[in-house]
């Protein structure tokens, strides 16, 4: 599964797989993943966020975990906008957006990527500016 975490694009493979996987190395067990809510995982995005706000391309593997743990919480997402305002004094403010993408823009937006041409600004216009408001978290 192809999914889009701000303007970093990945390969998830079998998203129960890779969660559990990328779970195991970060010392979250299985049934603690088995158990978390869609509410709690957006809850870890924030706070990841907040503490690296580049984590979506700093830290490939904690943003491979997180997405797919949004993937497989939500059944339907496979993009993922979080954002940390410059005026934020807390986690709670960092922005979350889901939406689910079209295999053609993901398409789309992988060739971008393996040409190295994948911006935030490519990824805004492809996503995030269709995706309407009701999908914020």
């Amino acid at each position: 599964m192809l999914f889009l975490f701000n303007d970093a694009l990945y390969d998830l493979g079998d998203v129960n797989q890779t969660a559990r996987e990328r779970g195991d190395a970060l010392g979250i067990n299985a049934l603690t993943l088995r158990n978390m809510r869609i509410g709690q995982v957006v809850k870890l995005v924030r706070e990841w966020v907040w503490e690296r706000p580049a984590l979506a391309k700093s830290d490939p593997q904690s943003a491979i975990f997180l997405a797919s743990l949004v993937a497989l919480k939500t059944n339907e997402a496979n993009a993922l906008l979080a954002v940390a305002p410059t005026t934020a004094k807390s986690s709670a403010e960092v922005q979350v957006r889901l939406a689910s993408v079209s295999l053609v823009t993901m398409k789309q937006l992988m060739d971008l990527h393996a040409e190295g041409r994948l911006s935030g600004h490519t990824a805004n216009m492809a996503v995030w500016s269709q995706v309407p408001a009701r999908m914020q978290a």
